[in-house]
């Protein structure tokens, strides 16, 4: 039997979807609040009326103003799909989709994009993203004329801003309460809370393109040197590495045999100056410091990799993420084919091991002193497991699929912790490299991670939360460095000193300084009290 579907107005399909949306993509927001007020009190109950139509009211009169004639269907089909998507991942992982997570959606390669995908998530997408997508476009329309469409929407808007609006007048006290003491639940609003991300992503970059360059380290110049030795300095840019995660730092379960067989520096208190690639590496290597960095405008002026070029040094950057965040936009960069190692990569990715493969070639035939960056993989998430060889699954059983919170919380912490016992074994290579270049004495390595990671605490699993909100897990970072005697004599430094540094609070904010300072580069926009080495040189 034929059955005859009654033809809807614009506005009632709308209200079908936002309201479809309301109610069953988002259940992080909805299970948060429930967390923190009492169900058992009658009284709660018009605040929670005036929630629902807070994201009811925001949704429709997005779509009312903007899905418009041709637009209605497939915009408010984009938006069903892109609320079913980000439902998912703060269901199942406990993300944020704020302007950082949506730029780093937009730098991410496909190789690592699909990693975060899963059975789970294409029948979430399937049942709560494409099926109602179908439906809409079964559902038939009233035909009307453009004046007469215009008038109810607007009515409808107005309607929606009144029921809403005075819901939320009638229960504000408990609304400032509640989002004021839990500011986080309204990250979860869905799809209201990642389309304003999308917003504020647009106008930074639309802003961006209207940034001039600032030469800010042209004045960088090198001090004299103090000896004919030459020097190579590599810094190890880390990736997901939490400082919870080792022994060096005292955790339970030894992730750092190699590296406390060298003597090497462990500083435990560092701040990641973000909880996101995005935001973490091109800060880090930025004049700007965490409390006033803007990613758009670091990246329109010299960053410690200019100023270093420009005071004379050879800087090259080796990488083995997807990129450098704009980092090494302006010195030799390296990409995957340089360092290409048959068993240590596999047409996707390296294992960080091969970063190693022929720099010994290239720092023979580079003259005078040298800056190297490496770029690693390290503990990047959620495949964990595709992040060290077979060999290094020491702490069993390991987590061996993407979709980690369908993991037990041992299994994904045993696949962390062999990323990091991995990257001890890097990290003790490339000391082992230092130690033995031909022919240079005055060698160094620098380590520091970008950020840290969350492992299922609370429910949260993966990085990129608002730095407000984000767990230590997320913002402290290991930084280790390790001297040769040449290069701690050249510099004059007093190892004892830099020994007693090691639980000093320090940041992001530190790095470029230090830097700065230990290659004796000066510059009008050095500062030596962020410098960790300025009160350790003899």
């Amino acid at each position: 039997m034929h059955v005859t579907l009654p033809r809807l107005r614009s506005t009632s399909l709308i209200a079908l979807a936002v309201a479809f949306m309301a109610l069953f993509e988002n259940h992080s927001f909805w299970s948060r609040l429930f967390a923190v007020v009492d169900l058992s009190d009658p009284g709660i109950y018009p605040f929670l009326l005036a929630c629902f139509l807070f994201i009811f009211g925001v949704s429709f009169i997005f779509l009312a103003v903007f899905a418009v004639g041709p637009l209605l269907r497939p915009l408010t089909a984009l938006v069903l799909i892109i609320a079913s998507i980000t439902a998912w991942y703060m269901d199942n992982f406990g993300t944020v989709f704020d302007d950082v997570m949506i730029r780093n959606i937009v730098e991410t390669n496909v190789h690592e994009a699909m990693e975060l995908f899963s059975f789970g998530f294409l029948l979430h997408v399937l049942l709560f993203g494409l099926i109602p997508v179908f439906i809409l476009y079964r559902l038939p329309l009233r035909r009307r004329g453009w004046l007469a469409e215009a008038g109810q929407r607007l009515l409808a808007i107005v309607l929606v801003l009144a029921v809403s609006g005075g819901m939320i007048y009638a229960t504000y006290k408990d609304f400032t309460f509640v989002f004021r003491e839990h500011r986080q639940i309204s990250f979860f609003v869905n799809p209201v809370f990642p389309l304003r991300a999308v917003y504020r992503y647009g106008e930074k970059k639309f802003h961006a393109m209207t940034v001039h360059f600032q030469p800010v380290f042209a004045d960088a110049r090198r001090l004299p040197a103090k000896t004919h030795n030459r020097s190579v300095l590599v810094i190890v840019v880390g990736e997901t590495a939490r400082v919870q995660q080792f022994h060096l730092g005292g955790y339970a379960r030894q992730t750092t045999p190699e590296l406390e067989k060298r003597d090497v520096l462990f500083f435990s208190d560092v701040k990641s100056c973000g909880t996101a690639t995005a935001v973490s590496l091109p800060c880090m290597f930025s004049v700007m410091t965490h409390a006033h960095f803007n990613d758009d405008e670091a990246r329109a002026q010299h960053n410690l990799l200019d100023a270093l070029a420009i005071a004379g040094y050879q800087v090259m950057w080796r990488e083995n993420n997807p990129d450098c965040k704009g980092v090494c936009a302006r010195i030799d960069t390296q990409g995957y084919d340089a360092f290409f190692v048959e068993g240590k990569c596999d047409g996707e990715r390296c294992y960080d091991e091969a970063l190693l493969h022929g720099l010994k070639d290239y720092i023979a035939t580079h003259e005078g002193d040298l800056v190297i960056v490496l770029h690693t993989q390290g503990s990047h998430g959620p495949a964990y497991y595709r992040r060290y060889p077979r060999d290094f699954a020491r702490f069993t059983p390991d987590c061996q699929r993407p979709d980690v919170h369908q993991c037990s919380r041992d299994e994904v912490v045993n696949a962390y912790d062999n990323t990091i016992l991995y990257t001890d074994y890097f990290l003790a290579g490339v000391i082992d490299f230092l130690q033995t270049l031909p022919g240079v004495e005055d060698t160094a390595m620098v380590y520091v991670s970008d950020h840290g990671e969350s492992l299922g605490e609370k429910g949260v699993y993966l990085h990129g939360l608002p730095y407000l909100i984000a767990p230590k897990y997320q913002t402290q970072v290991p930084m280790i460095m390790w001297f040769s005697p040449g290069f701690a004599r050249s510099r004059h430094l007093d190892m004892a000193c830099l020994h007693e540094k090691q639980h000093a609070a320090l940041s992001h904010d530190n790095f470029l300084h230090s830097i700065l300072g230990l290659m004796d580069v000066v510059a009008q926009r050095y500062q030596a009290r962020q410098d960790i080495f300025a009160s350790c040189r003899r």
